[in-house]
């Protein structure tokens, strides 16, 4: 038998010498891959925080510019040097006078590190400014008002804001609006020709003639011969109380302001989420009597150049010796005119509907009114009660159209922000 001699087991291996080697350098490679991507990731997450705070810090920096250019409207930041209203032309016009708004770069956080630019004030509905600024009677609705946020690390952030001047935006199309769904007639009463005077004359002579009173068709002859100086039914004529346009005007969608359209609607208007009760409650103008109204710091908006909003849930009367009133005048109970008084903005009796005059001496109405009945609460198909109108008391009144007084007391709720984006 013949033998094989045996080969020593490292000399079958011999081929695989340096293995182990690349194979440790292989999964070294590996970990250093998975090392360097964990690096890489670190530093990018690092990178991309500090980048978002830059961001975030310039978006609320130009927050910070919208909310302190509005205070600049809203009155609450003196223009320098002193004197100067913030209107909305005056802001528009005279930017410098105040400096949210004059295109400087101001700091928003203590060090420095974020600011804002009020970058662009611009009248949407006509943008000639230059021609506007130049016409005294120019006087803005709305402004587009574009701010630059600036924050660390060369961030930017643009933010444009649209604001309407007026709280209340709807049209007048009567000096005394008196709507009436009952069936039942309403009460009307001017009284004979040296009692009550109403006008839809402009007493700015800016705007057109309108209808001195608008009230519902079933009214129509009613109030037509009281105007005519004839009793409700038309007998016993006589001189008729001081109205023009002589004939009063039938409410319809298009000559009523929306709130007035339905009870629905007017319930909405005074008692909705954004209604004018909380409105008033949020400025602090809203009373349970009329003569906490009166007494109040700013009473009825005698002192405020363009009038106050005052919300007055319950009864109210309107003179003797009053203070004169400015601004929108809401009140839910009986509204009695007493004497001597002057009010100029908008009136609105919702609720009790019911209106007198009584007392002597001369009261003063310029502006418009709105009047009608109906419940705090209930059905959305109620209609309309029939309300009261009477001014034939003791006394001179007189009631006349005047657009400067509505617009003032359009915007007494402070301005609206339509809309707010960046771009």
């Amino acid at each position: 038998m013949r033998s094989q001699p045996s080969i020593p087991f490292f000399k079958d291996r011999a081929g695989e010498r340096g293995a182990a080697l690349i194979t440790a350098v292989l999964l070294s490679l590996l970990l250093l891959a998975a090392g360097g991507i964990l690096i890489l990731t670190t530093t990018m997450t690092g990178i991309t925080a500090r980048d978002s705070t830059a961001e975030m810090q310039a978006y609320y920096a130009a927050e910070a510019g919208i909310a302190r250019t509005l205070e600049v409207l809203r009155g609450n930041v003196q223009s320098n040097p002193t004197g100067t209203r913030a209107s909305f032309r005056n802001v528009l016009c005279t930017r410098t006078l105040w400096t949210a708004t004059s295109g400087a770069t101001v700091n928003v956080s203590a060090d420095g590190s974020s600011s804002f630019q009020v970058t662009d004030i611009l009248d949407p509905d006509n943008q000639n400014s230059a021609f506007n600024c130049g016409q005294a009677s120019y006087k803005p609705n709305r402004l587009r008002i574009q701010v630059l946020g600036l924050g660390l690390r060369n961030s930017e952030k643009k933010m444009e804001v649209l604001i309407n001047r007026y709280t209340l935006d709807y049209d007048v199309a009567n000096t005394v609006t008196i709507p009436n769904g009952s069936g039942t007639a309403l009460p009307f009463s001017l009284g004979g020709s040296n009692v009550t005077s109403a006008s839809g004359v402009d007493v700015d002579g800016v705007a057109p003639t309108i209808p001195a009173f608008g009230i519902s068709n079933p009214d129509y002859n009613t109030v037509n011969n009281v105007i005519d100086g004839c009793q409700a039914d038309g007998s016993n004529c006589g001189n008729g109380p001081n109205v023009t346009p002589g004939d009063p005007s039938v409410l319809t969608n298009a000559n009523t302001p929306s709130f007035l359209q339905s009870v629905a609607n007017a319930r909405t208007f005074l008692y909705g989420s954004e209604g004018m009760k909380n409105a008033a409650i949020n400025q602090g103008r809203y009373f349970t009597s009329g003569t906490s109204a009166i007494n109040s710091t700013a009473g009825l908006g005698a002192s405020n150049p363009d009038g106050v909003l005052t919300f007055v849930d319950g009864d109210l009367v309107l003179g003797p010796g009053n203070p004169t009133g400015q601004g929108t005048l809401i009140v839910t109970g009986t509204l009695t005119l007493n004497g001597n008084f002057n009010f100029n903005g908008v009136i609105m009796v919702l609720g009790t509907g019911h209106v007198y005059r009584s007392g002597g001496g001369t009261g003063n109405i310029y502006g418009a009114m709105f009047i009608a009945n109906f419940a705090s609460s209930g059905a959305s198909t109620d209609a309309f009660g029939a309300p009261v109108f009477d001014t034939s008391g003791g006394g001179n009144s007189n009631i006349q159209y005047s657009t400067n007084a509505v617009d003032k007391a359009r915007s007494v709720g402070g301005h609206s922000v339509h809309g707010i984006h960046e771009y």
